[in-house]
């Protein structure tokens, strides 16, 4: 038992020291370890895949600056310190690597102490017997140091290769043991050839150069391999047939044995400089020609050239100076300037010479006159500048040129721009040129100054019958005999049948007349033209100058103004523009002047008015009805103006805008779901005449996709009258088409009945003198019943116009009338109002409501005038524009501090920027006051009532109530006062309408 316990002692005593040993060799391969690990910078972990256990090396926590071994607990842990731009990547290598999949990559990581640093590593997975994954062991390495030298080798690289492109300068190295070239990327690049296929011999390098300059390089490697540096310039071709110009060099290096190993050279793109070199060279070829040739036009050119000291010594003048002025450059050299030009012009030629001085940088231009050396009169143009600064020059520099012949044909240019090419008589230029001369100088214009504007009214009618040439003699025979009769008197051609006489030293209106008499006895005998005797229709107007006419412009406006009003009393009358001129005139005028301007500039608008079954208050159609909303009259009704639109012709211009108007209105009231009523258009006679009228129509129609019958025409008496062929055709193929014709306002012509037996008449309309007076006038009751009888009879349908009572009404559905229009449904509406009602299809008449009690929302009292007073009338401003029209009569009814109510014939604008001003007598005083129109009514029977708001000072209106007062005291007292400017009779009858108002 002994042995064994010895035995066991000694195994133990065994065991003890191996495990000593043992223990050693571990602390030494632990230290190894460890140190290996931080000399490599190295680190190595353990992945348990089952018990998912992570085992790092202090080589990690060392790389992640980290002695804390809590801080790499588990593998999320270690995500923390992973760069977050390569987080993803470093995460699919750890998922992947549990199911097998080794991996080798790199990244950033960041360290405890905010260190960025790059990690290479490397992961292997271990398996079991079953060939499962198990573990899986990886190693990390700090390559930071590494990756920087990296780094910066790539960085300087690419430096380099910045540079070489920048220089455009490539490197390149020949082993001429190997035969072989090796270039930079910036060498490839210059020879525009990829790296990958160069084949890099001597003998395939010299292919890429020109076959012309192939010489130059095997001479360049000749030198080379002797052992000396050359350089030297070549071309080389590209692939795609372009040449470049390089510049290449070379630099022998030799071995031991002094025999040369190598070539190391550069070579540089120098093509944009060769080309610069050839642009220079060829501009400096085209300055030496321009050089030559400025030199050769200074000799030869008209144009002479000096220099002059300041003093206005020539010290230098070109070769041209004999053929332009006469005298040789060396007769004027030495001389001053001023020698040469007369008194008048040397203070020119000063006043140049001082300018230039005064002002360097500046140069000037003035014509001049000059008497050369052949007494010859010039006219030059001179052109100076300050070159005194200039060394080269140490001068003023002085060049003209001779421009006689332009001056001359100036003045030429200038006579027949100012004057009229057939008569030889100034033209309207020439007359406003005239004019200025009297306005622009107020002082000297006196009241005995006037403009005569004669019309040849006949020339027209000759030149339309017998032709223009003989127009032209006629006018100018005219021309002649009013030459010959107003001599020492301005006389112009203001237009082809026009001329104008200004008329100077006329003291008294009896003079004008003298001078008006000679000229209609001038022209009492006709004019022998050929063959013919012709005939002189003279119209004169008269605009005589007052210290309120402002401008020429204002004088002709008066003048023409007189001239329309006497045309208008016939042949061969004249007219004086007056104060006194009728505003309506005055308006006729300028509503005539501006008619031919109103659809370009947008001042025509369409109005629209509900034609409607009587029974059932269905709207059928409409009547389109056309306004002008003129900028100063304001809107003014049809009436006024198409008259006037028929007598110029430009009723055909408006008849074509407005179908094209309608037409586009009612494809859009179709397109947007609108009834599809009826629509009237009023077409005048002139319209009818016009050529391919029934063609016009009907494309203007199809243009917007509509069928023809939804439009009635609307035509009067007159068209029918005319009874043409091409008439009836237009009116048979229109109907053809589907359109309708309505006969308006019928019952007032004399031949109505007729019509109805000769043409095909769709509808009649009845007119609205006898729908306005059915019921107090038995005439017109009578007459009213027979028509719906007969159209009933005659099965044509039916309208009354101008339907205003209950009364009215009632009486028209008591006959069985089928439709009619009129304000008791609707008075005529703007586009976007119709289209309001419109789509309710129906219109109700409007029934008469109880009057109110009358309330005054005055300012300030009334005197209410048993009968009317009497005014004259005048526009004084309109939109800020004075003028002077008016003297026309109206009818006060009543009158207070704070403005009037007025009737009259006109119609006139509710404007505030169009001021009357109203003269009357009351109390045995002449009041004036000034206002403008607030609101207006119509009254019937063509009159206007018109309410006035004063523009009037406070003393002004303190004045005038004191005046009101009187006046209304002596009416209390006298109920037949009459102290006044009063009207007899009612209103109706001071304007002729013969209605009680």
């Amino acid at each position: 038992m002994g042995e064994n316990i010895f035995n066991t002692l000694k195994e133990y005593k065994s065991l003890a020291k191996r495990y000593k040993e043992l223990r050693g060799k571990y602390r030494q391969l632990k230290e190894n370890m460890l140190y290996g690990e931080q000399i490599s910078k190295l680190g190595s972990w353990t992945y348990d895949i089952r018990e998912e256990k992570m085992f790092f090396t202090q080589g990690v926590y060392n790389i992640l600056e980290s002695s804390n071994e809590r801080s790499l607990e588990n593998v999320e842990s270690y995500y923390r310190f992973v760069h977050p731009d390569d987080l993803k990547k470093v995460k699919e290598a750890a998922i992947g690597s549990r199911n097998g999949k080794e991996y080798n990559i790199g990244y950033r990581i960041i360290t405890r102490t905010g260190t960025q640093k790059y990690i290479h590593e490397i992961a292997k997975v271990l398996y079991d017997k079953e060939d499962n994954p198990i573990k899986v062991v990886g190693i990390i390495q700090d390559i930071t140091s590494n990756k920087l030298v990296e780094n910066n080798l790539y960085e300087s690289e690419e430096h380099l290769n910045q540079a070489q492109r920048l220089a455009g300068i490539g490197s390149w190295k020949y082993d001429v043991k190997k035969d072989t070239f090796y270039g930079s990327d910036e060498m490839f690049r210059i020879y525009d050839i990829d790296p990958s296929e160069f084949k890099s011999d001597f003998s395939n390098t010299l292919k890429l150069v020109h076959p012309d300059d192939r010489g130059i390089l095997q001479k360049a490697m000749k030198a080379h391999l002797e052992g000396k540096v050359y350089e030297d310039e070549f071309r080389i071709l590209k692939a795609n047939g372009e040449v470049k110009y390089v510049l290449g060099k070379g630099e022998p290096i030799c071995g031991k044995d002094g025999q040369v190993i190598a070539v190391l050279g550069v070579l540089q793109d120098i093509t944009e400089k060769k080309e610069l070199q050839k642009k220079v060279k060829g501009h400096q070829e085209e300055v030496d020609k321009i050089q030559k040739r400025f030199a050769t036009l200074i000799k030869e050119s008209l144009d002479v050239f000096e220099i002059l000291q300041p003093d206005g010594t020539i010290t230098y003048i070109s070769e041209a100076s004999e053929k332009v002025i006469g005298h040789k450059p060396e007769e004027r050299i030495g001389k001053k300037i001023y020698d040469y030009y007369e008194e008048s012009e040397r203070r020119n030629i000063a006043n140049m010479i001082d300018f230039v001085i005064e002002n360097p940088d500046k140069g000037i231009q003035r014509d001049v006159c000059l008497v050369n050396k052949m007494g010859k009169k010039l006219y030059l143009e001179i052109h100076m500048q300050n070159f005194l600064h200039e060394p080269t020059i140490d001068g003023i520099v002085v060049n003209f040129r001779d421009i006689t012949k332009r001056v001359e044909a100036e003045d030429r240019i200038s006579y027949i721009s100012t004057h009229d090419q057939l008569t030889g008589l100034p033209n309207f230029l020439d007359f406003k040129k005239k004019c200025r001369l009297y306005f622009g100088k107020p002082q000297k214009i006196n009241a005995n100054f006037a403009i005569f504007i004669l019309d040849i009214d006949s020339y027209r009618y000759i030149k339309n019958i017998l032709g223009f040439q003989i127009g032209r003699r006629y006018i100018n025979e005219i021309a002649k005999k009013l030459t010959l009769s107003c001599k020492g008197k301005y006389i112009c051609r203001y237009s082809d049948n026009r001329f104008i006489i200004i008329i100077e030293g006329v003291d008294r209106i009896e003079g004008y007349e003298t001078i008006i008499e000679e000229l209609y006895s001038l022209f009492s005998y006709p004019l022998e033209i050929g063959k013919y005797k012709l005939d002189v229709d003279l119209s004169i107007g008269i605009s005589t100058y007052r210290n309120d006419v402002k401008d020429s412009d204002q004088l002709i406006r008066h003048a023409e103004t007189a001239l329309y009003l006497a045309k208008n009393e016939g042949k061969n009358r004249y007219k004086f523009y007056s104060r006194d001129l009728d505003i309506q005139s005055y308006k006729e005028f300028i509503l005539r002047n501006d008619l031919r301007d109103a659809i370009e500039n947008n001042e025509l608008t369409l109005y629209y008015q509900p034609i409607v079954n009587l029974r059932t208050n269905e709207i059928l159609a409409a009547e389109v009805l056309i306004r002008w909303a003129h900028p100063e009259w304001g809107l003014v009704s049809p009436v006024e103006f198409i008259s006037i639109a028929e007598e110029t012709g430009y009723i055909i211009k408006i008849g074509h805008w407005l179908l094209e108007q309608v037409c586009r209105h009612y494809r859009e009231w179709l397109d947007n779901g609108l009834p599809n009523i009826k629509m009237a258009i009023n077409f005048s006679s002139i319209q009818f005449l016009e050529a391919n009228f029934k063609r016009n129509v009907k494309e203007t129609i199809d243009k917007y996709g509509l069928k023809p019958d939804f439009l009635i025409m609307e035509i009067t008496e007159n068209i029918l009258l005319k009874k043409s062929d091409t008439v009836i055709s237009d009116i048979n193929e229109l109907r053809a088409l589907g359109v309708q014709i309505a006969l308006d306002d019928f019952g007032t012509g004399y031949s109505s009945l007729a019509y109805l037996s000769t043409f095909n008449i769709d509808i009649l309309k009845i007119d609205g003198s006898f729908t306005t007076n059915v019921i107090k006038d038995e005439t017109s009751t009578i007459i009213i019943s027979h028509i719906i009888k007969m159209a009933q009879d005659l099965k044509i349908k039916l309208v009354a116009e101008h339907i205003e009572t209950w009364e009215q009404l009632s009486f028209l559905k008591g006959l069985r009338c089928y439709t009619g229009q009129g304000y008791i449904f609707s008075r005529p509406l703007p586009l976007k109002d119709f289209e309001n009602i419109l789509p309710k299809r129906e219109c109700l008449p409007i029934r008469p409501v109880d009057s109110m009690p009358f309330v005054e929302r005055r300012k300030f009292f009334r005197v209410r005038f048993s009968q009317a007073l009497e005014a004259s009338l005048m526009i004084t401003e309109i939109k800020g524009r004075k003028i002077d029209v008016g003297n026309t009569k109206v009818a006060i009814k009543d009158i207070g501090p704070g403005g009037l109510c007025f009737v009259s014939h006109l119609r006139l604008p509710v404007e505030k920027d169009v001021i009357l001003q109203f003269t009357m007598g009351l109390l045995g005083e002449k009041l004036r006051v000034h206002g403008y129109i607030v609101w207006a009514e119509e009254v019937g029977n063509n009159l206007f009532k018109y309410g006035i708001e004063f523009i009037i000072d406070e003393n002004e209106r303190s004045d005038l109530i004191k005046v009101l007062s009187q006046v209304q005291i002596k009416m209390r007292n006298n109920t037949l006062f009459a102290d006044g400017s009063f009207i007899s009779g009612s209103i109706g009858a001071y304007f002729g309408r013969g209605e009680q108002l």
